[in-house]
């Protein structure tokens, strides 16, 4: 059984380091694609970069789960 985190008094839950190193991870991809120009091929951004977290997100769970 997952416990929570205690941060300062503050309970997170356990899911919430894997959203932080999601949240870095598509930092950095999107610093990296911004330098490739991926956005000329990306119709509406906000919904791939939405989407690019979620996938990074299921990722990082998969691996740290």
């Amino acid at each position: 059984m997952y416990k929570e985190i205690d941060f300062c008094g503050l309970y997170l839950p356990p899911f919430f380091p894997g959203l932080l190193l999601a949240a870095i991870l598509c930092f950095v991809l999107h610093r990296y694609w911004d330098r490739l120009l991926i956005q000329r091929w990306v119709w509406n951004r906000p919904v791939f970069e939405a989407a690019l977290f979620l996938i990074v997100l299921g990722i990082v769970t998969f691996i740290l789960c």
